[in-house]
């Protein structure tokens, strides 16, 4: 069996099962591993976890993967999951890396389900308040000059005018 993860997949983890016992390549989730199990080392192995399911005692996996990973199943999946035996394979979305990759799956595993984030949309309501009704008014005019600004921008310039004849006559003389 042939499964391709698209190139956008994101946030997802595919849930594999695997009744045999794997080899020392598969539990290190080396590229032979990977290659092995898969029939591609495209995966990133940092996103790939193999788990013995006897090693969860009583949790079960459902349970592991909505604990660890914040991921709720889909409700005809939880006895899919649950059911799994001998060892789960968890193939997160990051594990691609963002690569277009197929998955040729051996005669020993099979994909039990997709988890699939559920999509959060919030509606927003219109506010509502009075604050928000009528007219925004135009911005207040500039306040007009008072005399007294007036007149020191007048001694200002007569300052200046005086400095420059003074500087004048300096030069000439």
């Amino acid at each position: 069996m042939t499964l391709t993860i698209p190139a956008n997949d994101f946030g997802q983890i595919r849930v594999f099962e695997m009744r045999d016992q794997p080899s020392d390549a598969i539990l290190s989730k080396s590229s032979d591993g990977l290659l092995q199990l898969f029939g591609t080392d495209a995966l990133d192995p940092t996103y790939v976890d193999i788990i013995k399911i006897a090693d969860l005692s009583s949790m079960q996996l459902t349970d592991y993967i909505t604990q660890g990973y914040d991921m709720e199943p889909a409700p005809h999946d939880v006895q899919a999951v649950n059911g799994i035996e001998g060892y789960a394979i968890l193939v997160m979305s990051s594990a691609t890396r963002g690569q277009e990759v197929s998955l040729t799956l051996p005669a020993s595993v099979r994909h039990v389900t997709t988890y699939v984030p559920e999509a959060q949309i919030t509606v927003v309501e219109p506010l509502r308040s009075d604050a928000a009704d009528g007219v925004i008014a135009d911005p207040p005019a500039k306040p007009a000059k008072s005399d007294a600004r007036v007149g020191g921008m007048v001694a200002t310039l007569a300052l200046i005018v005086l400095f420059l004849l003074v500087a004048l006559m300096i030069w000439v003389a």
